[in-house]
C-alpha cells in the first residue's frame, strides 16, 4: 500500500470519528473538553471572549464539576 493511499485512509478514518463525536456531543447534549487544551470548552471561551464570564463561569462548572472559585480563576485567566 503505498504512502499517499495509507494518508488518505488515515484521513477517512479521521473524518469519521469526528462525525461520530459531533453527533454524540449533539445528541447526548454533551460537549468535550480536551484536557490537554486547559480544559476549557470552546463554547466558554466563546462566551468569555463576549464578555459575558458569569455565563462562562456558570458553563464552566456544568461541564467540568469545578468549584465556583476554580471556574473563576480558569475565566480570568482567558484573555
Amino acid at each position: 500500500m503505498s504512502e499517499t493511499t495509507v494518508i488518505a485512509n488515515l484521513r477517512a478514518r479521521v473524518a469519521r470519528l469526528e462525525r461520530a463525536v459531533a453527533f454524540f456531543e449533539r445528541h447526548l447534549g454533551v460537549t468535550f473538553v480536551d484536557e490537554n487544551e486547559g480544559g476549557v470548552s470552546p463554547e466558554v471561551v466563546g462566551l468569555v471572549r463576549a464578555g459575558d464570564k458569569i455565563s462562562a463561569i456558570k458553563r464552566h462548572i456544568e461541564l467540568t464539576g469545578v468549584s465556583l472559585k476554580a471556574a473563576k480563576d480558569v475565566i480570568d485567566g482567558i484573555e
